[in-house]
């Protein structure tokens, strides 16, 4: 089962955009959706550069899918194709 991993912060404009996206699709597509704050600091966090960064995991724990910036409906659900 993967996990979709939304690395944001409070004051990011794009990410605020994103968010509700990524819920609507994680829901609708029956995976669990993770925020991580980039301010307060996850071990996932490693690498990431630009926020919203929205990352697909693995069973593994291994990424395997990654969109960077604000994106779109559409852009989100073809993390998992």
């Amino acid at each position: 089962m993967s996990t979709l991993v939304f690395f944001g912060a409070s004051w990011c404009r794009p990410c605020k955009a994103t968010l509700p996206i990524a819920e609507r699709v994680a829901s609708e597509l029956g995976v669990e959706l993770d925020y991580v704050d980039v301010e307060y600091g996850d071990s996932r966090a490693n690498n990431v550069t630009a926020v919203p960064t929205l990352r697909v995991y693995d069973e593994w724990d291994e990424p395997i899918a990654e969109h960077r910036g604000g994106a779109t409906e559409a852009q989100i659900r073809g993390l998992f194709a």
